[in-house]
């Protein structure tokens, strides 16, 4: 009896690799990366240089101009105060943290975790409640109560120094406390041992080794300063010192001058690089080395009785910096009329009025929910797949691609906007003042914090995991599903906490982008405040806050006891 042989089942041929999943994934990540960040930047350095041929028109009036240089000037001397003064408080706190006994460091960490979360123009807002000339309450109460006039305006260069130091200082104190922490101890107690004081040791020694994380993260600071749109339009034009972001904007009013506006853009994308080139060129003269093979965990300094004059100004820093500008928004937020007898003057009805009443701001939280939401989702898988890219694969020019995700770091929220609006204004497609528009600022924007959080963790993740799964048959989707993913959830999580918190809060670029019916939660602050709506304004931020503290708790929840405060940036 003849056997009957059975061929086996014909297979179809298996797509090349760039034609499956990981290849489209791929493929769309690069055009995803050209189209938000690399075509917006070109559109922004041809519009500067092209007015029906080349020109440098736009770039002698924008140098040109008296406006324009006065403008320039007050950039960089904010940011100059800002950076020393960040210094000189976050180093002194980082250094409590990291290597004395001081008590309640908690409370200091605290303090550099709601400064760095907390909007720089609500913070401008409090303090001018407080501090305006005429009828800040606290200028009205030492004069009509204590009898003396200080004489304290907000609405000065000083002023508004003041309040971007309060945003800006933990980008020092965070780098610095984690370098203070890697220092190989066996250096400054050698330094002890041949008879150097504490005091000097911390200057010749400990404060040297340092020197990198305290001008990165001044660095850090002074590029946040000259950045900033909303603290500067409250404060600073009031008392008529206008700043680069400023005067940006004010270069949209009609007629809009769409070519001298790209031309400050990049002066601004120039101070950035300068200021990069400074710190590395410093840092090239010597060695910074701290850690060896072996090293000694540094011994906490008793400062005695000291510590407790420590701990009273880090109560003082946590009062100025959290618990004024808080503490007063509440109230506002809580009160009739600003100014009045507070307790006869309480009611709920500013928040009636933003959250029911007010069709404006309840669209306006809705739109920042869903776009912060939207992007903080696309900056995450768009930072995975390129960092993917970079640490997985060995695809050519894949440097280049992570270079260019890093791009927007230099790129001032005002100056995305720019490039945004020199792009898509030539396209046929009509999305200025759209939902997309902003959507696409956003994500290019903040993609390079996507992208930073998904490449250490990436890198943390061992490839023979993946090699396994795929010597075993699992295809890439499947190895991305069920071993890497997984296994960098809490990186992604952080990364995309990382993106929603600055997205809810942003201005700079939503303020030139927004229509009526895309208007963002920060743009309603910001216009509320202008037309003198003080009460709502504060109860609005309060909400604004409220949104933040739910996102982190959220995230902390799903992500792990990892997210915490980070800076990819």
């Amino acid at each position: 009896m003849a056997l009957l042989t059975l061929a086996p089942p014909s297979r179809a041929p298996a797509l090349p690799r760039w034609l499956g999943l990981e290849g489209l994934v791929i493929g769309g990540a690069i055009l995803a990366l050209i189209v938000l960040v690399v075509l917006p930047v070109l559109s922004l350095v041809a519009a500067s240089v092209w007015d029906k041929g080349l020109t440098g028109g736009f770039f002698v009036s924008a140098l040109g101009s008296t406006a324009n240089l006065r403008a320039l000037g007050n950039s960089l001397i904010l940011g100059a105060w800002t950076g020393l003064l960040s210094i000189a408080i976050g180093v002194p706190l980082a250094w409590a943290v990291s290597r004395t006994n001081v008590p309640a460091k908690g409370l200091i960490q605290l303090t550099a975790t709601l400064s760095y979360l907390s909007p720089p123009f609500l913070t401008a807002i409090a303090f001018v409640n407080l501090f305006s000339p005429n009828a800040g309450v606290a200028n009205v109460f030492l004069r009509e109560v204590v009898g003396i006039d200080l004489g304290f305006n907000i609405f000065t260069m000083s002023g508004l120094v003041f309040v971007t130091v309060l945003h800006t200082f933990p980008f020092v104190y965070l780098l610095a406390s984690s370098a203070l922490q890697s220092v190989d101890a066996s250096y400054e107690e050698a330094a002890q041992i041949l008879g150097a004081s504490k005091l000097r040791t911390a200057l010749t020694i400990t404060l040297p080794l340092v020197a990198p994380a305290v001008l990165s993260g001044t660095l850090l600071a002074f590029v946040n300063a000259i950045a900033l749109f909303g603290s500067q339009a409250i404060i600073g034009l009031p008392g008529r010192i206008v700043t680069l972001p400023t005067r940006i904007y004010a270069l949209f009013d009609y007629p809009p001058q769409y070519g001298v506006a790209s031309a400050l853009s990049l002066l601004f994308i120039a101070i950035t690089v300068i200021a990069l080139y400074l710190q590395r060129a410093f840092l090239a003269r010597r060695s910074y080395v701290t850690l060896a093979g072996k090293g000694a965990r540094p011994q906490l300094m008793d400062l005695g009785p000291w510590r407790w004059v420590l701990f009273a100004a880090c109560v003082v820093a946590f009062f100025i910096a959290i618990l004024l500008p808080y503490g007063t928004l509440i109230a506002v937020s809580f009160s009739k009329s600003w100014g009045l007898g507070f307790w006869q003057n309480l009611t709920l009805e500013n928040y009636r009025f933003i959250l029911v009443d007010y069709d404006v701001t309840r669209r306006a939280i809705l739109n920042s929910l869903m776009l912060a939401t939207i992007a903080a989702t696309v900056c995450v898988v768009l930072g995975t797949v390129i960092s993917w890219i970079d640490i997985r694969t060995r695809l050519p020019g894949r440097k280049l691609l992570d270079y260019a995700a890093l791009i927007p770091l230099g790129l001032p929220g005002i100056v995305m906007a720019v490039a945004l609006l020199q792009f898509w204004l030539k396209m046929p497609v009509a999305l200025y003042g759209t939902f997309a528009i902003l959507l696409l600022a956003y994500v290019g924007r903040y993609v390079p914090l996507g992208v930073r959080a998904a490449n250490s963790s990436l890198r943390q993740i061992d490839p023979s995991l993946e090699e396994a799964a795929q010597i075993l048959g699992a295809s890439w989707g499947t190895r991305m599903k069920e071993i890497t993913l997984p296994l960098i959830r809490p990186g992604l999580f952080a990364g995309w906490l990382l993106v929603f918190v600055p997205v809810i809060q942003e201005l700079s670029a939503s303020i030139l982008l927004f229509s009526s019916e895309s208007i963002t939660l920060a743009v309603a602050v910001y216009n509320l405040y202008e037309t003198g709506y003080t009460e709502p304004v504060a109860a609005l931020a309060i909400v604004n806050m409220i949104i933040i503290a739910v996102a982190i708790g959220i995230a902390r929840q799903f992500g792990g006891s990892r997210i915490g405060l980070k800076t990819g940036s």
